[in-house]
Formats: structure tokens, sequence, C-alpha cells
């Protein structure tokens, strides 16, 4: 599957993922400076075939991706803020939903840690390596069921990820204003407090910087992150070289967390994120490296390296063609329990009567293959206007009341100095990745071969396309491209303009493998797939968030409070579980539980895929 044309990009929102290579030889990193002091923990977690080999899911869970969280052996060496332990210890971090895994001898995980923490390739004079994270951190599951645990590649991972950046910095912090801890701390890292004092000031003065910008309003808990508000502050704040009261003036605290998607089909998607404005697999997922960690070079005209950065662009391109091999996975009757026949025909016939229309299921409808540079086709997404779902609107409202100062970016926009954030996000993001690519020596056939093909035909190749909804009653979609009669829209060739229907919309996909996911809407609002098909009413207002339990009746995830979770109150700003109140004719209980039915395994006597 190829996606939309190299030369025009649409970064990225939600906190996603991906790219192209082949599954080459590894490796092997050196140990980290002294002995890290534990183990992986026991975990007898199973797999189900996912069209993966054990040595590409961990290619995928440990390579780097550009993040630059931490040096990596002051990670190993560093104390929890309390001083009891060390930070990275496995039983302290799986605190924070994090999992682990084996490297399948591909030598990519040396210092034994969770799922999605990667070595970076570059390695810095001052502190050697570095340390970061990876979009297998927030998209690699693990669900439980009666005492067994299967790990799901690809399904919303329970990170905490606000909560975990926050406590690093607490320990970073702790560990600097102390002279006796950083010593031992020093002794830990392999080196000595003279050393290293200037390198970990200035990264804890870093560290201390970003915990500050990107402290959420709202606490969003487990498997969830405001990705969007997360990158516009790294590229608008964080990475703006700009007088400070520029930056501090683009500055908004991230208060709309969302819940982090599933991969399979991802490549096949002609829109990934909850809020349909990002469109190129690179674009996309350079902003999702830019929002954990990455490094962006945003400077005025003329200034040596504008636009570098450190996204890796060809570990990019490698993880989209990796997913392209996911399959969503299928239940697993032997484990989980048989699938009622009778009662998935009736949820099948009710989900094609009441749901299909906007979420698109095998077979699937697929683009106009006129609209490709190739003549490949995507799986149609549907974007659907707020007000026709009716959810809570927040991660909506925060990206269209965010104005942006451009700063020394300004010759992006037309000499204008100030912006709304989406264009902003989207420009600037676009610029760096054009850079970037170039840098790295993509060819434009290797960039098509990302799924950067998507775009109108003819002459006016550069123009992206959109989804954009009809302003009719019945909810329905067409392309950009299109006009009513059918025939292709001559459209010139100057820069496409998004509608404003787009920023007003969220993403209605498949629901392939929804069993391993969950909770649900777009602000994980809502615990189960029954609770979801219920009226609003009906729905729980306060339930726990964190346990991997699955309930295979409702399908989703034990909801009961126990030690260690989340509670999410529906009370609270961004987190309403109202709307998507369909069908408009409430379903039985009976019709409820047979829509789960389907739901297992849509294609079970399908065959489709």
């Amino acid at each position: 599957m190829r996606r939309r044309k190299a030369a025009k990009w649409m970064g990225l929102a939600g906190g996603l993922l991906l790219g192209a290579c082949n599954l080459g030889a590894w490796d092997p990193l050196p140990p980290t400076p002294g002995q890290v002091p534990w183990s992986l923990p026991a975990q007898p977690v199973s797999t189900l075939p996912q069209g993966w080999s054990p040595e590409l899911a961990a290619r995928f869970h440990f390579s780097a991706q550009g993040s630059h969280l931490i040096p990596r052996a002051w990670f190993a060496a560093l104390n929890r803020a309390d001083g009891e332990g060390r930070f990275a210890a496995p039983e302290n971090l799986a605190r924070y939903g994090l999992l682990f895994a084996d490297d399948a001898g591909t030598g990519l995980n040396p210092d034994r840690l969770p799922i999605g923490f990667a070595i970076d390739p570059v390695s810095n004079p001052a502190t050697g390596p570095w340390l970061g994270l990876t979009c297998a951190a927030c998209h690699t599951g693990e669900v439980a069921f009666r005492g067994t645990r299967l790990r799901i590649e690809g399904a919303p991972a329970r990170f905490d990820f606000d909560r975990f950046v926050a406590d690093l910095d607490a320990a970073v912090q702790a560990t600097g204003r102390d002279p006796g801890r950083f010593a031992a701390f020093a002794e830990r890292a392999g080196t000595t407090p003279a050393a290293i004092t200037d390198a970990y000031a200035a990264y804890a003065a870093r560290s201390a910087r970003h915990a500050a910008v990107q402290r959420p309003a709202h606490v969003a808990g487990f498997s969830r992150v405001d990705a969007l508000g997360q990158i516009i502050n790294s590229i608008a704040v964080l990475h703006l070289a700009a007088p400070p009261e520029v930056v501090e003036a683009n500055r908004q605290p991230p208060r709309a967390p969302v819940s982090y998607p599933f991969l399979w089909t991802a490549p096949r998607q002609d829109w990934v994120q909850w809020v349909p404005i990002a469109s190129s697999p690179i674009g996309r997922n350079s902003g999702e490296v830019l929002g954990v960690f990455g490094e962006s070079n945003l400077t005025a005209p003329g200034t040596p390296g504008r636009f570098d950065s450190s996204v890796q662009y060809q570990a990019l391109a490698a993880l989209e063609d990796w997913l392209r091999n996911l399959e969503p996975p299928a239940w697993p009757e032997a484990t989980f329990g048989a699938i009622d026949r009778a009662r998935w025909q009736e949820g099948q016939r009710i989900f094609q009567r009441d749901c299909q229309g906007c979420h698109n299921m095998p077979p699937f409808r697929l683009t106009d293959p006129r609209q490709s540079l190739d003549g490949s086709q995507f799986i149609r997404i549907s974007a659907v206007p707020q007000r026709v779902v009716g959810t809570d609107r927040t991660y909506l409202d925060a990206l269209q009341n965010w104005r942006i100062r451009t700063g020394p970016l300004a010759d992006l926009f037309e000499g204008r100095e100030e912006v709304a954030a989406a264009d902003y996000f989207l420009t600037t993001v676009k610029q760096v990745v054009e850079t970037g690519t170039a840098a790295a020596g993509l060819t434009r056939r290797r960039l098509l071969d990302t799924g950067e093909a998507r775009a109108c035909p003819g002459g006016y190749s550069r123009r992206m396309v959109a989804q954009i909804p009809r302003p009719t009653g019945a909810f329905e979609v067409r392309d950009a491209c299109a006009i009513p009669d059918g025939r292709l829209a001559r459209l010139a060739p100057e820069r496409w303009n998004m509608p404003a229907s787009q920023l007003d919309s969220l993403k209605a996909g498949p629901l392939l493998g929804i069993w391993a996911t969950g909770p649900f809407l777009h602000n994980g609002s809502v615990p189960t797939v029954y609770d979801l098909l219920s009226p609003p009413a009906e729905r729980p207002a306060v339930f726990w968030v964190g346990s991997a339990e699955l309930d295979v009746e409702k399908l989703g995830f034990v909801a009961a409070e126990a030690p260690g979770l989340f509670r999410f109150d529906t009370s609270q700003p961004a987190n309403s579980n109202q709307g998507h109140a369909f069908p408009r004719r409430s379903l039985t209980p009976a019709q409820r539980l047979a829509v789960v039915e389907y739901l297992k395994n849509p294609q079970r006597w399908e065959g489709a895929r």
C-alpha cells in the first residue's frame, strides 16, 4: 500500500507510530557501563499469530527512532526520587503499565528495559549513547484471562506516560540537589561527579523545562495521553528558537488526553489519528518522535542546520513496512471461549444495519485508485462531525482555539506572526520531514513505498486528499477530489487548504481486533463495548483503568476498583462519556450482547480480510 506524494506532508497527531525496510541482521549493542542490577521479570506470556516473527516483534519493540529521553548509563544508575531503589528497576517501571519482553537474540536490549525503550545509534561525546522512547511503548498491549496472559502486538498499551515523565524528572532533580546522592549516582554510571557535573546540570535543566511545559492540565491515567498537545508544545515552545515572550505565549498545558489507537491495518487506512488531519505516514510518525523527546532545530532563515532533527527517518520507513504485515488478533476461542454462531450472526446483521455506515469493515470500501500516484487504494475512514457523534469535544477545542506565534518561522507562513495551531503543526512538521528525508537519502520511490502516494490525479498531484462530510441529515463522506456528478474536479495546483470540517470531526475506523483494546471512545471514557452500545445515561460514571483482565462478556477490561489502578471520573474535564448514542433506537440488552459476540471476531465465518 502506498500513500501520498512525497513533496506534500501532513504531520501527525496522536501518539502513533510507523515506517518500511527489510528485516536485516542485527548489530548487538554493548552492555551499559556497570552491570545492570536486575533481570527480566518472570512473565509467562503467550502470543497470537499476527504475522510477525519473534525477531520482527523485537525489532519493533527496541529499534531507535530518534527520541532522546536520557543518557543510557544515567537511566540505569538513577535512583527513584524517594531513594527506594533504581528508577529503571522492572518493579518500578511496571507501575506505569510498561511491559517487558525478550529481545529474541537480536542484542537490541542489553539493559533489559521495557518494550518501547531504545538506544539511540548516535553517541554523545559528553554523555555516551542516549535512551529514547518508541511507538511500541504506547502500542504494545497485553490481555489476561483466568491466569493466561497474551501479548498483543500493535494494541493500545496501559502506559501512564504523563506520570512516568513527571516521576523521572523528580528523580533527576533529587539526584542533582544532593551532592552525596549525585556522587553515588556517578559511580554507578561508571564515571565521577567532576566528569559529568556540567552535562548533568544541562540535562536536569532540560528535563525540568520539558516536565513543566508538558505537565497536563488534567490527569490522564493509564492508556491515554494528549499526544497532539505534546507535539505542538515541542515544536512551538521547546524547540522554537524564539524570545521567551514568544514561546511562553505559545505554551498551552496538554488538556485533552486520548486513547492510544491500535496499529493493525494502519498503513492501509486513509487516516490514522483521532482527528483526521494527518495523512503522511512519515509525517505523522516524525511528529510522534518530536512529541516524545525528539529534537529539532527550528531557527531563523539562514541559520546552519535549520530544520535538522534527531528523527531516524530510515527507521520510520522500516516500521511502516513491518506494520503492513501486522494482522488483527483473532479471538482465541480455545482460551477465552467459543463464539456462539447464532448470536454472532444476529450481531453481524445489527452491525451491518446500524454501524457499518461509519465503521468500515471487510470487505472494505476503498478509495478511488485514480486519486493515487500509482493506483493504490486505501480503506476509507469516516471523518464524523462532532455535532453528529456528540462525544467530548475538548480534544477538538484544544486544537481549534490554540494560536501560535511563528517567531523565526514566519517565512513559512507568508510573514504572518500568528497562525492557527493546526496550520503551524502541519507546516512545521512538513518542513522538518522534507529536510530530514532528503538528508537521509530517502528516494522518491522509497517514500512512495512507505505510503506517500495518495493524491489527486493528473497534473495536480501535490494536492492532498481529504474526506469531507456532506452537510446533509444522513451522514456521508466523499472525496475532496470528486464533484457530485462523478467527474474529477478541476483543482488549481496551489496549496490544498484543509476544510474546516476536518478540524471538527473525529475518526470512525475499522473495528477488527477491537476486543484487545479499550476503554472506548476517543477519550477512553467508556469501559466496555456493551456500555458503548448502551444509552449514555446507563454508562458507568466512574470506573477504574489499568487492569489487563479481560471482560469476555462485555468486551473491555475489568473496571472494578483495585490497588494500583486509576480512577476514571467521567465528570472531570475532557472525560465525558456522552455521545455516540447509536443507533438512534436503543438496542436491547440481548442485541448489545449479539454485537459484542460479532465483534469478538467479525471474520469468524466470513473469511474476508
